[in-house]
């Protein structure tokens, strides 16, 4: 028994001689190496920002900020810090009354309570001071919209929690987060910074961030937008309605208010229906607005001229069962041989008809194509529409008729306003776009193409300025001379009447166009629901407004 006892003593004595041997070739060998991984435990990455999203003049449209949570954690309660001692010694710190604090505190639904969220920096300084095992301060970055509604469907909004997002925030998501260079520290148990002579002072101190992406959108146009839109929304009893205004010469969007909206600050809050930008994915009917689209496509195929007559009997036949009238047939019951400026004022559905008939189908359809009808306009914002441009095969005679006044094809806002827009800017179509790109990224997002002589868009102007100055219309207005048009179509029967959509569309000044301006409402119910009574004075407060905060020159004497 002595002899094993010693033989067992032995093992244990070279066991111990074995572990001694080890800790102190680890603390003194491999010193380096325990090192290391004590750094690495208490190195993080200093936090890091998503660019900003900024209007053309510099306003913030879209930042990060830091805010501070505080959390309980039940599991580390102890007698010397019961929620009683703690919610007495933290109530004022975090200004939270202290019976409500006591009954957040002895909460056990959850290992750890979320005390209080969006607490200041110095709030949260406060409560680190404590040092108490059972409460810990938590870093959270959050997207905060300073402009709260305004462009919220351009910039739409960005979740950190749910990495979900939509409008801009996500198609410039690699922008918005590239270019960050992440600096890594040591952090003591409380957090603070552990310098030391390899620290960077400078990546510590400046905010890392990615590149901020600057938009087209002027925030002063985009406010008066949104506000008239809203007004007359209300006023009128509609379900929704859009107002885009586009530079003419280079495609840039001003502004793009679509009504419902909503708060990216809470979105989550919101309804999918105020969340969508209906202009985009929905299509419908344009109406008499199209008229414009139908006049230059027909000058520039030599079909007619700018002095041409048309004929206008009033009403027409197209078929057996589909037969087209003027609204004002009441009043002009056949206006026979008609000009163009008239046809644009009077609205004509007969001669516009019988313009669409003087055209071949084919050549019809390709010059609508060219407009950019029956596809994507390339916008940079997502869920665009390719609008509905039947192919000419199917276009019987009702059908290839009612093109010409806006029935025949159904259309999304920003193809119609990018095609009036093309007229305006002297037959060249551009791409549209709420981005304000570089010279070489403009190449690659944005095109431009012919898609009407230069004669045949100054025709359309000359027509369209004469029809608004002939008639006693809102579209008149007072400091320019205005190149624009009414549009009301037909909705599909729904409970509590025949409902529309009222638009007008339109450019100035008609001797150097600069602005176009779209504006659609839907579904108004007032009783006298025309794009006349509707859209158009809400169109001519636009242009006013608009004219004076860009200081665009009078052509009026």
């Amino acid at each position: 028994m002595k002899k094993r006892a010693r033989i067992i003593q032995l093992f244990i004595n070279l066991a111990f001689l074995i572990l001694i041997g080890y800790l102190f070739y680890n603390q003194v060998f491999d010193f380096d190496n325990y090192k290391q991984r004590g750094v690495a435990i208490r190195t993080t990455e200093n936090i890091t920002f998503r660019g900003d999203i900024k209007d053309r003049k510099g306003v913030v449209l879209a930042t990060d900020q830091t805010t501070y949570e505080v959390y309980a954690h039940p599991d580390l309660y102890s007698k010397k810090y019961t929620p009683e001692i703690l919610a007495d010694a933290l109530s004022e710190d975090l200004g939270m009354n202290k019976n409500e604090l006591i009954k957040k505190l002895k909460s056990k639904k959850r290992n750890i309570i979320t005390v209080k969220k969006n607490v200041s920096r110095s709030s949260a300084e406060k409560v680190r001071k404590h040092r108490f095992r059972a409460i810990s301060v938590g870093t959270i970055k959050q997207r905060f919209y300073p402009q709260g509604n305004i462009a919220s469907h351009i910039v739409g909004y960005y979740s950190y929690l749910s990495q979900n997002s939509m409008g801009i925030e996500n198609i410039a998501n690699d922008e918005l987060e590239s270019g960050k260079s992440v600096s890594k520290v040591q952090r003591k148990a409380n957090g603070d910074i552990i310098f030391d002579i390899k620290t960077n002072i400078k990546d510590i101190t400046t905010k890392q961030k990615g590149k901020d992406i600057v938009l087209t959108i002027d925030s002063a146009v985009q406010y008066i937008c949104e506000r008239e839109l809203a007004k007359t929304i209300k006023d009128t009893k509609a379900e929704r309605g859009v107002v885009i205004v586009t530079d003419v010469t280079n495609g840039e969007i001003l502004a793009y208010a679509s009504y419902p909206t909503f708060n990216p600050n809470s979105y989550w809050k919101s309804s999918a229906e105020s969340m969508k930008n209906w202009s985009l994915t929905d299509v419908y009917p344009p109406g008499s607005t199209f008229k414009i689209i139908t006049v230059a496509s027909a000058l520039d195929l030599k079909v007619l001229n700018e002095n041409s007559k048309v004929l206008d009997t009033g009403k027409m036949k197209l078929s057996k069962h589909d037969e087209i009238k003027n609204n004002d047939i009441k009043t002009h019951p056949y206006p026979g041989w008609i000009s163009l400026d008239y046809l644009f004022e009077h609205s004509s559905n007969v001669g516009s008809a019988n313009i669409a008939l003087m055209m071949d189908k084919n050549a019809y359809y390709s010059k609508l194509r060219e407009f950019g009808f029956g596809q994507k306009t390339g916008i940079d914002l997502t869920a665009e529409s390719i609008g509905l441009l039947p192919k000419p095969q199917i276009w019987y005679r009702s059908r290839h008729a009612s093109m010409g006044f806006g029935y025949g094809a159904s259309v999304t806002a920003i193809q119609m306003i990018s095609a009036i827009s093309a007229i305006a800017n002297n037959g060249v179509w551009i791409t549209p776009h709420v981005i304000r790109y570089s010279p070489e990224e403009l190449e690659q997002h944005v095109t431009k193409r012919r898609v009407i002589s230069e004669e045949t868009a100054k025709s359309v102007t000359r027509l369209l300025a004469k029809s608004i100055s002939n008639g006693k219309t809102p579209l008149n207005l007072e400091k320019y001379t205005n190149c624009a048009k009414t549009g009301t179509s037909n909705k599909n029967f729904k409970k509590g009447g025949n409902l529309v959509y009222a638009s007008a569309i339109g450019y100035f000044p008609s001797n150097s166009p600069k602005i176009a301006i779209y504006v659609v409402i839907d579904s108004p119910k007032t009783g006298v629901d025309y794009g006349g009574t509707i859209a158009s004075p809400l169109f001519r407060k636009l242009a006013t407004d608009i004219g004076t905060l860009l200081n665009i020159p009078t052509d009026k004497k």
